[in-house]
């Protein structure tokens, strides 16, 4: 009796919603941190000036920057504490729009909080893992789904009017100055206002008037962010348009042309939200695979599918029947979907952009995502006969969201520590920077970053308390920029420019780290003469190795700590922590601090898995006259790696220019020529 209590509450359905969001990221969330846009906002951060985010912000969304005013004072930059952030300002927004319908459907509860929980995990939208970028869309559908919520209670609740009213105006306001993403939506509210208001055997016309005069406050808000969108926009912002309204401009030019093109946008992108996010949840790359994440989430997600929904069915009112059921919902709440897809959609497709075009666009489902989940309940109801039944599919429906996000944030997590992993391999090798280097990376040395947010991370990882746009450091992907205005070339002295929105980084050629990483393949490399001729980490590493010739931009002592509350604590120094510190040791020359490590390493059982990393090592024992020692380790690597020979005859030649003259050099060097098989010179 207490369950049933428990579950007829008002608390029974924010629990359950939290219950369900803990099941799919609790686990993940230690394991979560930055990602693409997030890091622009962490660079600001170093700052410890608020007006930065106003100063950056100015050149993309201009009054857009006081959601990071506001709370990167409050929640700093620890990933734990913005992903649990995201997760409850994605909550609170969906629990407001739930109370806005429950407004406009009293006695449609159990459809309603299908359709919430649907939206929280809602299949087509894959970013919520990155939550300092996210924040100010977050935010704004907070807001505009609160604002919703006091424009339909207002009327619920006449006497309080104006309680309800005014805040609602400013929550709709501030979302549409913060960003546009939900402008679409504000359409809907004369339509919801037309569903409450309108009385049974009312003529339409009549109840049509008094919801546009009752949506008279927020269509003056609208008209307003319009003419500030549209006629002050470009008198205030200087930069060009962020987000230009291509497809307005195709359509004064040609009306047709931009109407199919219009009409292209809308087609693919409700049958991609209406259609493939759940078929691509259940695909035959899914079926097919041996992969026992994904079963073990596709079980998981409909388990938890079904506890959701047999607790629903307990929790169902029991004026809530299904003869109830049968009415205007029925009609409404079609017409609500689709002019819900439509509206949502419409601010994307102007700007000539779609949801399913482009590696970060599922972003732009996050309006119209909304219309999808009214339109996939209503046909579950409408076309069921039994509620049990219903529930089955809904389950099934909100258990393969279930399983698409949890496979979503292991993605997300496992690239956390390979970027972890990066930074930390880097600090370890190179310790300190000179200002105005650049490193240079054959390609992008891991996913869901742009190559802009590793020159970011670089300069909160390297930067300390920053006080110019001017960053001191930068990242390159050579295998994108090479011949372009950003690097020209890899010869010396070549200018490397780097400008995006407000920040620009200036260096040349001659001042550059060239580092390969490849986490599947070993650990980070700072490229080096030794390492020619070893089979490369990347496609590019071969031209990258022209960069060689640059004077040594790495210092050897950290002028600042890395920012652990960023980058996570310190890993355990494992194999690839003795390399790097070795292979920075090599550089100085100092060889008892290399063959220390190695000692280091062998007694905690550390070793290597690509014999390249053994190349510092095979020096520094030489260099010693540790001959015997040089060679096992040669002999190590040629095992441990293919093609490791030539690399390794290439160091024996050294040595036998370079090394000290001592008792054993010679025949050590002709006994290496020898087993490596090492041509003659």
């Amino acid at each position: 009796m207490k369950l049933r209590a428990f579950l007829l509450s008002r608390w029974f359905y924010p629990v359950l919603s939290v219950a369900v969001l803990l099941v799919v990221y609790s686990v993940y969330l230690p394991r979560l941190g930055f990602y693409w846009d997030d890091w622009p906002v962490i660079y600001l951060s170093r700052f410890n000036n608020p007006s930065v985010y106003w100063d950056l912000f100015y050149h993309i969304r201009p009054l857009s920057a006081w959601t990071y005013t506001l709370t990167v004072p409050v929640l700093g930059m620890t990933p734990i504490v913005w992903q649990v952030f995201g997760l409850l300002q994605r909550w609170a927004g969906v629990m407001f729009l739930v109370i806005a319908l429950e407004g406009i459907w009293p006695h449609k509860t159990w459809q309603l909080r299908w359709m919430g929980l649907l939206l929280l995990l809602f299949p087509g939208f894959s970013q919520q893992t990155i939550p300092v970028a996210y924040t100010q869309h977050f935010l704004s559908f907070l807001l505009f789904t609160a604002s919703l919520a006091g424009m339909v209670w207002a009327y619920r609740r006449p006497r309080n009017y104006w309680l309800f009213t005014i805040p609602s105006m400013a929550a709709a306001l501030i979302h549409l100055l913060t960003m546009e993403y939900f402008a679409g939506l504000e359409l809907l509210r004369p339509l919801l206002l037309w569903f409450m208001l309108h009385q049974k055997g009312e003529p339409v016309i009549r109840s049509l008037g008094r919801a546009l005069r009752a949506w008279i406050p927020y269509a003056a808000v609208l008209v307003g962010f319009l003419l500030f969108r549209f006629v002050f926009y470009n008198r205030i912002v200087s930069a060009p348009d962020a987000n230009p309204m291509v497809l307005l401009e195709t359509m004064r030019a040609n009306p047709l042309a931009g109407f199919l093109r219009l009409l292209e946008h809308a087609l693919q992108d409700f049958s991609h939200l209406m259609i493939f996010v759940w078929a691509n949840a259940v695909g035959p790359e899914v079926l097919l695979t041996t992969n026992r994440l994904i079963w073990i989430s596709l079980a998981l997600g409909v388990l938890i599918g079904l506890a959701a929904g047999w607790m629903l069915l307990r929790g169902q009112s029991p004026v809530e029947t299904y003869a109830v059921a049968r009415g205007s919902f029925y009609w409404q709440a079609p017409l609500l979907g689709v002019l819900a897809v439509l509206l949502g959609g419409l601010p994307v497709w102007i700007t000539d952009r779609q949801i399913i075009v482009g590696t970060w666009s599922d972003r732009f489902a996050l309006a119209p995502m909304v219309g999808a989940v009214i339109l996939v309940v209503w046909m579950v109801d409408w076309l069921g006969d039994r509620r049990l039944r219903q529930t089955g599919l809904l389950a099934v429906l909100l258990g393969l969201a279930i399983s698409t996000q949890m496979r979503t944030v292991n993605r997300y997590a496992t690239y956390w520590d390979i970027m972890r992993n990066y930074y930390w391999q880097l600090s370890w090798r190179a310790p300190a920077l000179e200002k105005g280097t650049a490193v240079v990376g054959p390609e992008m040395p891991f996913a869901l970053v742009g190559d802009y947010a590793i020159g970011f991370a670089l300069n909160a990882l390297y930067g300390g308390e920053l006080e110019s746009y001017q960053p001191d450091y930068w990242f390159v992907d050579g295998g994108r920029y090479l011949g372009t205005e950003i690097i020209k070339d890899y010869q010396p002295d070549i200018p490397i420019e780097y400008e995006l929105w407000n920040i620009k980084f200036s260096g040349t050629t001659s001042q550059t780290v060239p580092v390969t990483f490849n986490n599947a393949r070993g650990c980070l490399r700072v490229l080096d003469p030794i390492y020619h001729d070893v089979l490369p980490m990347s496609p590019g590493d071969s031209d990258l190795m022209d960069l060689v010739h640059t004077p040594a931009a790495i210092l050897p002592e950290a002028a600042h700590p890395v920012p652990e509350d960023i980058f996570g604590p310190e890993p355990p120094h494992e194999w690839c922590y003795y390399y790097e510190k070795a292979d920075l040791a090599r550089t100085l020359l100092d060889w008892p601090r290399v063959t220390a490590l190695a000692e280091e390493a062998a007694a905690g059982g550390f070793a290597p898995e690509n014999g390249a990393e053994l190349l510092p090592f095979i020096q520094a024992y030489a260099m010693q006259g540790q001959w015997e020692a040089a060679l096992e380790a040669s002999r190590r690597a040629t095992q441990l790696t293919e093609n490791m020979n030539r690399p390794v005859c290439n160091l024996w030649n050294r040595l036998a220019a370079e090394s000290p003259v001592v008792e054993g050099r010679q025949s050590a060097v002709d006994a290496a020529r020898a087993e490596f098989k090492c041509p003659v010179r």
